[in-house]
């Protein structure tokens, strides 16, 4: 046989007949009008309102749209196979609009609509085909083949995920024996209740239900997308527009005199018909039990709906958390006319010096933007909208938050002088970058001394279930179907991580309680006071720190932060300064790399920091560190794996010549970094599974003796205890010690 007779033999076995191209056409047509009528009723239930069908419709007309477009194309080109294309089309677009719902990555669309339609092209066609003209192994084979490719897609949908291996990390439990438990509910009773416009269309809760009316706010300066047939839904939802926003609340209130602490607890985005700020009531009996009036604040109307689509895919309000984060001061300015009015239930029993704001998700930005607002005569982008409010606010909590939607003079928002509480989960499904840590970089203390901010990374969290209200699921339907559920931890146990750390918070910053500093003072470990065990990844800054070296002063890397230090090295197979990258965006602070490689040098490798001048005596010596996984091999081409961990030496010299060595190790060895898999295969997902997450390490005073402290030569990170590796290190400080104060004597005769 010849190699064109072999070629047109294979050529002839391959080739389809008329109704196998007819068979598979009429099977994408019909599945793409299922999928149409599932995503119909799958984005209406369990809700149904007029706003939101017409936003749904014109969602489902969108793809119809595409679909017809294509085939007025392919009628043009004078294809024969028209229903077949037809199908393709159809289908195709019904795929991407449930792909798209779902935040899945381009290469993900792509293999899951390749999979379908061959599945479903191999289904119709092999059954059309034995329709027509009998049955044969090879169409057979084409049916199964379809079949099962269909079943484990299906089955990869309807799981609710799989166990990832764990990382493999080094713990250190910290002890906190004698300090009690923040965790435990409060010895205070307290009340319920709500204020609110008493007219509210949606929430009865909000309307007849107050115990309080409160006024309505302009808020159309500070509030873009409110308009057009969006905006018309929108208001023919709620019943008001921009101009009018009601300040609604849900409050928790300690029986007893007071005047008491405040706190503000705002939701991020989710489905507005999906009210997310019932979902804090455990935050809420919480503080109130210890002795702090909480609200959970309704914003619900700033959230996204399926009417916004009636503006098209990117319709709705646009860059919205500076309104989010006014309504917050609104709400505050409300509470202070009442705590100043004579006999309304607030009289006398707000302390508006005391107050803390919190905010999960978009909420968790809105909090820093409310902070930098309070301080501000009017709106950085119009001011025309003033302002005045001068309210206490002490300290900021964000969950899960995003970071930089707002950004006044296209700069992300900076804060000064509050203390700052960032959390976050490794399983977060939809902000999968630790944002937050952006705004922890930004928060700086020029005044506050006493002021502090910790980032806590907790493995194993989502997104959602912060909020009672919101679930494992970090996507709604059909996004859901992709996410990977099963390694996320149990609700209860997730808010049993955050309810101590929250409390240990307020309990410092409201109530001056300095002892529960150290729950966040801590190295990485178990969670405090959980009897699962729980991983935490914690940073921690206090203002009082002398910085030596944070990187972001010029770019010699022989220069420190204070000038009195000098840096140099010997035996580095890298070296460089650089804004350090998270999953999203860059993390807005720079830090050093450090690569050593000990079998390619008889050089012991190192990095040190050498002092002219030697600081004020200090009381601890702390650093951040964070593993990556850049090879420190000369050859880039070479094999290389990322450890476990890495461990290495600080050495610190004193004047005197007297020298100690900490390994690392005794403080907690420094982690791989922790890969996150929130889709249920790679292929779903767009996102690195790792980043860069900050540790620090804090050597006290104790631990160096018997050196000078007053009388400090140098700092040395020695990489003699791992092979190999790549660390980042980042805001080396100096805690000084107390200045001891002679008191002034008094002279009585005079």
């Amino acid at each position: 046989m010849t190699i064109g007779q072999w070629r047109e033999r294979i050529a002839q076995r391959l080739r389809l007949d008329a109704q196998a191209w007819e068979g598979a056409g009429r099977l994408f047509a019909e599945v793409g009008w299922l999928l149409l009528l599932f995503l119909f009723v799958l984005t209406l239930w369990p809700i149904f309102n007029v706003e939101r069908m017409l936003g749904v419709g014109a969602l489902m007309l969108i793809g119809i749209g595409v679909a017809i477009a294509g085939l007025l194309l392919i009628w043009m080109l004078k294809s024969r196979a028209v229903r077949f294309w037809w199908g393709v089309l159809l289908l195709t677009a019904m795929l991407l609009l449930l792909l798209g719902g779902g935040d899945v990555a381009v290469k993900g669309q792509a293999a899951v609509v390749l999979t379908v339609l061959m599945a479903l092209g191999l289904l119709g066609g092999g059954t059309a085909l034995i329709r027509a003209s009998g049955w044969t192994w090879r169409r057979a084979v084409c049916i199964i083949a379809g079949g099962l490719s269909l079943l484990a897609l299906i089955t990869l949908l309807i799981l609710p995920g799989w166990d990832v291996e764990a990382n493999n990390r080094p713990s250190v439990t910290t002890s906190l024996d004698g300090l009690p438990d923040p965790g435990l509910p409060g010895a205070l009773a307290f009340r319920r209740f709500t204020y609110g416009s008493g007219t509210d269309r949606q929430r009865s809760e909000f309307a007849s239900g107050v115990t309080l009316r409160s006024r309505s706010v302009d808020g159309a300066r500070l509030i873009d997308g409110w308009e057009g047939a969006s905006g018309w839904a929108r208001t023919r939802y709620w019943g008001f527009d921009a101009k009018a926003l009601p300040l609604n609340g849900r409050v928790w209130m300690p029986e007893g005199a007071g005047p008491f602490p405040v706190v503000l607890i705002v939701h991020g985005n989710h489905h507005m018909e999906d009210f997310s700020d019932l979902g804090y009531a455990w935050l809420g009996e919480q503080f109130a039990s210890h002795g702090v009036v909480a609200v959970s604040v309704d914003e619900n109307f700033l959230n996204s709906g399926f009417s916004d689509l009636l503006a098209g895919l990117d319709g709705g309000l646009d860059t919205e958390n500076d309104a989010r984060g006014w309504m917050l001061l609104e709400h505050l300015r409300q509470l202070r006319e009442w705590n100043q009015t004579k006999d309304n239930v607030f009289a006398g029993k707000l302390d508006l010096d005391r107050v803390v704001l919190i905010g999960h998700s978009r909420g968790g930005e809105a909090v820093a933007e409310a902070a930098l607002f309070n301080r501000l005569p009017a709106f950085p982008d119009d001011a025309r909208q003033t302002f005045d409010y001068h309210f206490g606010i002490q300290g900021l909590i964000a969950i899960a938050p995003v970071d930089g939607q707002y950004d006044p003079r296209g700069r992300k928002t900076r804060i000064e002088d509050v203390n700052y509480l960032v959390i976050h989960g490794s399983l977060d499904g939809d902000v999968q970058s630790f944002m937050g840590t952006s705004q922890f970089a930004r928060v700086t203390f020029p005044e506050c001394v006493s002021c502090f901010k910790s980032s806590v990374y907790v493995l194993g969290a989502n997104h959602g279930q912060f909020n009672t209200g919101w679930g494992r699921s970090d996507s709604a339907m059909p996004g859901r179907l992709f996410l990977n559920l099963e390694p996320i931890m149990d609700e209860e146990l997730q808010r049993s991580v955050a309810r101590p750390l929250f409390t240990a918070f307020l309990l410092t910053t409201l109530f001056g309680r300095d002892e529960y500093r150290s729950v966040f003072e801590a190295v990485p470990r178990s969670a405090p006071w959980i009897a699962q065990p729980v991983e935490l990844i914690t940073d921690f800054r206090t203002g009082d720190e002398l910085v030596i070296a944070d990187f972001e002063e010029d770019a010699d890397l022989q220069t420190a932060t204070l000038g009195a230090a000098r840096i140099e090295s010997q035996g580095l197979s890298r070296w460089s300064e650089a804004e350090v990258q998270l999953k999203w965006e860059p993390l807005d602070s720079a830090a050093v790399r450090l690569g050593w490689n000990s079998s390619k040098d008889a050089q012991t490798p190192l990095w040190r920091v050498g002092f002219d001048a030697s600081p004020a005596a200090f009381t601890a010596l702390s650093f951040s560190l964070a593993m990556t996984e850049d090879s420190p091999l000369d050859d880039e081409e070479a094999e290389w794996k990322t450890p476990d961990s890495l461990d290495l030496s600080v050495v610190v010299m004193d004047r005197n010549r007297e020298s100690v060595i900490i390994p690392l190790a005794g403080h907690g060895a420094l982690p791989a970094p922790v890969h996150t898999h929130t889709r249920k295969h790679p292929w779903l997902d767009d996102t690195d599974t790792a980043e860069p997450l900050f540790t620090r390490y804090r050597i006290k005073s104790g631990d160096l003796s018997p050196l000078d402290l007053s009388q400090l030569e140098s700092i040395e990170f020695r990489f003699d205890r791992s092979e190999a590796g790549v660390v980042l290190l980042d805001d080396l400080t100096l805690t000084p010690a107390p200045v001891a104060v002679e008191p002034i004597g008094i002279d009585e005769g005079g």
